[in-house]
C-alpha cells in the first residue's frame, strides 16, 4: 500500500512540477516581443556600438568615433550614409565636439539607394583634430547635409583596439587650409 501512495505522491509532484515549468516558461525565455521589447528600445537607444540616427532620407548607421592613434589627440569617424531617397545628397559638413572636421573631398555626395563609408574600408575620411576628451566618452557630432538637413547627436569614442585596429585618421595631422 506504501507502494501505491509513494507512486501516486510521485505523480502528482511531477504534475505540479510541469505545470510550473510550462507556466514559467514566457517568464524565463529573457525575450518579450512588441513595441516596448528591450531588444527594440536599444535600436533607438545610443547604446555605444555604433549611433543610428535619420535626418530627411539620410540614414546614419553605426557611427562611432575611433580615437588615436597613440596620444593624438584626433579622431575618426567612422559610418555609413545610406540615401533613402529619389534625388542625390550631399555632406556639406561635420563636427565632432563643436570643431569643423576634415572630410574627404569628393566623399560627401551620396547617390539615391546608395551608401558612402566613412573610416572603414580606407577611401573616405571624417577626421576630427586637437580632440580633447576623456576616455569612452559621448561625444557630440552634428552632421549637415545639402537638402536633408542639419542632424545633431552623440557618438562614443572608443580606442583603435580589437575591432577598430588599424581606423585612424588619414592624413593623421590636420591639413593646412
Amino acid at each position: 500500500m506504501t507502494t501505491t501512495r509513494t507512486q501516486k505522491t510521485a505523480r502528482r509532484t511531477a504534475a505540479v512540477v510541469s505545470a510550473l515549468a510550462l507556466a514559467a516558461a514566457p517568464l524565463l525565455a529573457g525575450c518579450y516581443s512588441g513595441q516596448a521589447a528591450t531588444t527594440n528600445a536599444q535600436s533607438a537607444m545610443n547604446s555605444g556600438n555604433g549611433t543610428q540616427e535619420q535626418v530627411g532620407d539620410i540614414r546614419i548607421e553605426n557611427a562611432t568615433l575611433v580615437t588615436g592613434p597613440g596620444i593624438s589627440k584626433a579622431g575618426t569617424v567612422i559610418m555609413t550614409i545610406v540615401n533613402t531617397g529619389r534625388v542625390p545628397d550631399r555632406l556639406i559638413g561635420v563636427a565632432v565636439n563643436g570643431a569643423s572636421a576634415y572630410v574627404t573631398p569628393g566623399f560627401g555626395d551620396v547617390m539615391p539607394g546608395e551608401a558612402v563609408n566613412f573610416g572603414y574600408d580606407g577611401t573616405a575620411w571624417i577626421n576630427a583634430y586637437g580632440l580633447d576628451i576623456a576616455k569612452s566618452a559621448y561625444v557630440p557630432v552634428t552632421v549637415q547635409f545639402e537638402r536633408a538637413g542639419v542632424k545633431n547627436f552623440t557618438v562614443l569614442s572608443v580606442p583603435p583596439t580589437g575591432i577598430y585596429e588599424g581606423i585612424a585618421p588619414n592624413p593623421l595631422l590636420a591639413p593646412i587650409s
